[in-house]
């Protein structure tokens, strides 16, 4: 049906697909990526969806976008609607879920979970990307709730944060985005420094201090956040002898035993923070994204980028191909 077809074809005839209307406790509209979560609003797959949805209107007319049935306020309500959606699902601790769900499987879930106290992974670091991608778009910024961001932010620096390494950490190895990203899944709770998850903070405290900007607010707090963290990654995560940045271990465990009166691994603790996790996937070229590297760092991890193993004939491998764990398997998670 669709061979025949160029991408901007293809776009215009399917990009109102994506478009949903209110429904359980999305009171506004929404965006969902695909069939297969028809009903359920994403964190991070609405956030590159409305950023697809943006760039198009470089691309085609007005007039095609709204034909195509994704005129320009239609689509500034929508993504402006993921991030109010996302908002007013907050928790008085500031937790925001990683998905809301209209009437779908996970309906009620994340906040049933969270009452009972569960250590759960909170919205992926996209949401201060999402509410300034909203605020450039339709060039208002006065309906963001800052309040609302920064206790997400504080969420993530109070509940997933390494104070030894400076780094964030997931809680477990759900709905992390990158399911099966080596470097957490299947690992222990609250064990891994994510590369990735490190690098959308930064993005996320950047995006912070930007829409305080907008809103002729201070944004130093946010600035010093960002800078310290630039640092943290650099510090911890960049493998000077490899030139590429890794995910850290830092489930650092202290095995207490003894025996008349002898105490195992009592003279010397470890005197570093983190343990390099030495796996090449696609996360650990997202420095670049997000301002992290320097220069030499950045030419260093582009050369990576000339390995077969690394970048296959359509782009960067989610997974380095000469890994041990690199399988082609048909898989639904």
């Amino acid at each position: 049906m669709y061979k025949n077809m160029n991408i901007k074809e293809y776009f215009l005839r399917n990009a109102h697909r994506v478009l949903k209307k209110p429904a359980g406790e999305l009171k506004n509209p929404f965006l969902d990526p695909g069939s297969g979560y028809e009903g359920d609003l994403w964190d991070w797959d609405s956030y590159f969806t409305a950023k697809a949805l943006c760039a198009a209107f470089s691309t085609c007319s007005d007039m095609e976008m709204k034909e195509a049935g994704c005129a320009r306020e239609v689509v500034a309500a929508h993504i402006k609607g993921c991030v109010l959606n996302f908002l007013t699902a907050q928790e008085n601790d500031g937790y925001i879920p990683i998905m809301l769900s209209g009437n779908g499987l996970f309906a009620g879930y994340f906040h049933g979970e969270h009452a009972k106290g569960i250590p759960l992974n909170q919205h992926k670091p996209f949401l201060c990307q999402a509410a300034l991608q909203a605020g450039e778009f339709t060039g208002d910024y006065k309906w963001i709730d800052c309040d609302k961001l920064a206790a997400y932010l504080h969420y993530y620096e109070m509940r997933q944060f390494d104070v030894r390494s400076g780094l964030f950490i997931w809680q477990d190895d759900i709905m992390i985005g990158i399911d099966n990203n080596p470097t957490v899944y299947y690992r222990a709770p609250r064990s891994s420094a994510d590369i990735y998850l490190n690098s959308f903070i930064v993005a996320e405290y950047d995006a912070m201090a930007e829409i305080l900007r907008r809103n002729d607010k201070d944004a130093t707090e946010y600035e010093n956040k960002a800078a310290t963290l630039r640092i943290a990654i650099n510090g911890q995560m960049w493998d000077e002898h490899d030139g590429i940045y890794y995910s850290q271990d830092v489930g650092f465990v202290k095995t207490e035993r003894s025996y008349n009166g002898f105490t195992f691994h009592e003279g010397f603790a470890p005197k570093w923070n983190t343990v390099p996790l030495k796996i090449r996937f696609w996360g650990c070229f997202l420095p670049l994204y997000a301002g992290i590297c320097n220069k030499e760092q950045a030419e260093r991890l582009c050369e990576h980028l000339t390995d077969p193993d690394v970048t296959g004939r359509y782009g960067i491998r989610t997974l380095a191909r000469n890994e041990k764990m690199y399988n082609l398997e048909k898989s639904n998670n």
